[in-house]
């Protein structure tokens, strides 16, 4: 597994996903890596350092392979206020990491926008549900059996996550956890309610979950019209 190579493209049902093999965050990127990247890039890269810079590199080559799947090219890729990737004209981009792996979803902007998260497993730690959970989902959550729960608030914090990233650069604002509610979750789909605090929310929003060998992935898409 050699650093910053690709770990797999996949078509999902709100884009394609790109990931990327993350290494660890010493020494120099090596400059072959770095000419992946667009010149803009790269010079935003520099002013980074550690494993901020390893993981927005990663990001951004998951974001050019996940573009490239889509049969489409694009430029630079930076940054809004918000650290969100502003994409190209024609295309939607979402970006999320962990320490050893970066992954992207891209897709075409007429389908909604869209927000994805990446989360490992690891050990439990359910007492963060009752920080991230309303009380409906918190009573779902208390009924499943002891080895389900941590599982389960997983998703729903992936997918809370990644309804953040699919919101966001449309409502411009920070949104809590407690604006979603997730209900039933089966067969890789989650159902979801939104209770925003302004009434300027999307006409209707998906959400999607997958265990992957790398980690849980969950996508949302957004469809404001």
């Amino acid at each position: 597994m050699n650093a910053f190579s690709t770990a797999f493209t996949r078509g999902v049902p709100h884009g394609v996903i790109a990931a990327i093999h993350l290494p660890e965050p010493f020494g120099e990127i090596p400059s072959a890596v770095l000419h992946r990247l667009h010149a803009d890039e790269r010079d935003y890269a520099a002013q980074l350092d550690g494993h901020r810079k390893v993981q927005w590199i990663g990001g951004r080559l998951a974001a050019h392979h996940a573009v490239r799947a889509l049969g489409k090219d694009m430029g630079a890729l930076l940054s809004d206020a918000q650290g969100a990737p502003i994409p190209p004209k024609g295309l939607e981009i979402s970006i999320s990491h962990k320490a050893e792996l970066a992954v992207a979803i891209a897709s075409k902007n007429g389908h909604g926008t869209i927000g994805i998260d990446l989360e490992i497993l690891g050990r439990d730690r359910r007492h963060i549900a009752e920080k991230i959970l309303r009380p409906e989902e918190l009573e779902i959550v208390s009924n499943l059996p002891d080895e389900h729960q941590w599982g389960a608030t997983l998703i729903r914090f992936a997918v809370k996550e990644a309804t953040y990233k699919a919101l966001a650069p449309r409502l411009n604002r920070y949104i809590a956890f407690q604006e979603a509610s997730i209900g039933v979750i089966k067969d890789g789909t989650a159902h979801m309610n939104l209770h925003l605090e302004t009434t300027d929310g999307p006409k209707s929003i998906e959400a999607r979950y997958e265990w992957m060998p790398e980690g849980l992935i969950a996508t949302v898409r957004a469809r404001w019209a």
